[in-house]
Parts: C-alpha cells; sequence; structure tokens
C-alpha cells in the first residue's frame, strides 16, 4: 500500500502542539489522511495540508522528534505536552 507524508505548507495550517508533519500508509491519500488524522483523535484535522507519495520516490526531509500511537514500540509516544497520541 501507498505510503503518504502529509504536512501545514501554510502559516495558519501549523498546529500549536507542533504535530505538524504526518507520515500514514493508505490505499489513497485521502484514505492515509484519515488514517493520520486518527492517530491525532482529530478527525479532518488535516485537511488542506499538503500531501506527498513517498512510494515510489521517497523524498528527503528533516523532521522534528517523531511521536507515534500508543500501541506501537518505534517510535516515543508522547506528544509535546506529554501526552499520549491517541491512535491505536
Amino acid at each position: 500500500m501507498p505510503t503518504y507524508a502529509f504536512f501545514a505548507s501554510k502559516e495558519e495550517q501549523r498546529r500549536g502542539d507542533q504535530l505538524n508533519f504526518a507520515v500514514a500508509v493508505g490505499a489513497s491519500a485521502s484514505a492515509a489522511r484519515v488514517v493520520a488524522e486518527t492517530l491525532l483523535g482529530e478527525p479532518n484535522a488535516l485537511v488542506g495540508w499538503s500531501s506527498i507519495d513517498l512510494t515510489a520516490c521517497p523524498a528527503v526531509f528533516v523532521g522534528g522528534l517523531p511521536v507515534g500511537a500508543k500501541a506501537q514500540t518505534t517510535w516515543p509516544t508522547l506528544g509535546r505536552g506529554g501526552d499520549p497520541m491517541r491512535g491505536t
């Protein structure tokens, strides 16, 4: 399944908690967006954000500390405020 990256490309889209970048897998960009929004626990939180398909040709990028869902062990699970991500 394709892997998509989502990011706040405009200043007014940036979040106060600094979670301004998400990577998710889905059959389409819109399906992956829903997966990322589930992780945030906020439906429609990423509407209007830019997306890029990383599957065929991964883009090089630098980001802040990645935060993952509670049910995984690869990434840290606490956000900037010290609360765990809501997704599973």
